[in-house]
C-alpha cells in the first residue's frame, strides 16, 4: 500500500499540473487508495464498464477522474444546461464517439445526470453492444467511418460504407469506458437496475461504503 500511495501522490501531483484539469485535493488514505486501484483495474479490463455506488460525497467521481488519469485516457462528461433533453444528450453522445476514434476515453456520468429516464435506456444500449440505435444518420456514418478510413485501410480493411462504419463500431467500442456514479439512497438504484439490466449485468462494480 506504501508503493501505490507513493505512485499515485505522485500521479495525483502530475494530474493537478496538467492543463485543463481542475486541481482536486485529495487527502489518499487506504480506501481512497483501493477505491482508484479498482476502478482503474475495471476500466483497464478490454470493454470494462464500472458502477460505482456510494452515497454524495463519497469520492466516486474524483477518484475516477484520477484512476482514469492514471490509465492514461480521456475523460468524457456533460454538462447540464437549462433545456438539456435526450436532443442534446444526442449530440453529446455524437462528440463522445469522435473522441472514441482517438483513442480510449472514460464517459462519467452521475445520478445528477439523470435529467430523464431516457438517458438510461441509451446508457443501457452503450453497455450492452456498444452503441445507440439511430444516433447517426447516413452523413454521421460516413463522417465517423471518415475518421478511421487510413487506420482501416492500413489493416486491410475494405473502404466500402458498410464495412467502414463496422470497423468503427468495433473501434469505438473497445475504446469507451464507462463509470456510473449513484447513490444507494432510497429505491431509485434499486428500480432503474431492474428497468435497466445493462447497469449491472455489463458493469464491474464497486461499493462506497
Amino acid at each position: 500500500m506504501e508503493k501505490v500511495k507513493t505512485k499515485l501522490e505522485a500521479m495525483l501531483l502530475d494530474y493537478n499540473e496538467t492543463d485543463g484539469n481542475k486541481e482536486m485535493n485529495l487527502v489518499l488514505f487506504n480506501d481512497a487508495l483501493f477505491h482508484i486501484t479498482k476502478t482503474h483495474r475495471i476500466i483497464k479490463f478490454p470493454r470494462g464498464h464500472a458502477l460505482l455506488v456510494g452515497y454524495g460525497g463519497s469520492g466516486k467521481q474524483s477518484l475516477t477522474k484520477l484512476a482514469t488519469f492514471t490509465a492514461g485516457y480521456q475523460i468524457f462528461s456533460i454538462t447540464l444546461t437549462r433545456g438539456y433533453r435526450e436532443r442534446e444528450f444526442r449530440d453529446d453522445l455524437i462528440k463522445l464517439y469522435g473522441l472514441l476514434c482517438n483513442g480510449p476515453c472514460t464517459f462519467l456520468f452521475t445520478d445528477a445526470h439523470v435529467i430523464e429516464e431516457g438517458f438510461l435506456e441509451l446508457l443501457n444500449n452503450m453497455l450492452a453492444i456498444g452503441m445507440v440505435p439511430a444516433l447517426f444518420d447516413d452523413d454521421g456514418k460516413k463522417q465517423m467511418g471518415d475518421l478511421v478510413r487510413d487506420e482501416a485501410k492500413k489493416k486491410g480493411v475494405n473502404e466500402s460504407k458498410d464495412d467502414l462504419w463496422n470497423y468503427f463500431l468495433e473501434k469505438v467500442r473497445d475504446n469507451l469506458h464507462i463509470v456510473l456514479c449513484m447513490s444507494p439512497a432510497g429505491d431509485t438504484l434499486r428500480i432503474r437496475c431492474r428497468n435497466f439490466p445493462g447497469l449491472v449485468s455489463n458493469t464491474g462494480i464497486n461499493w462506497f461504503f
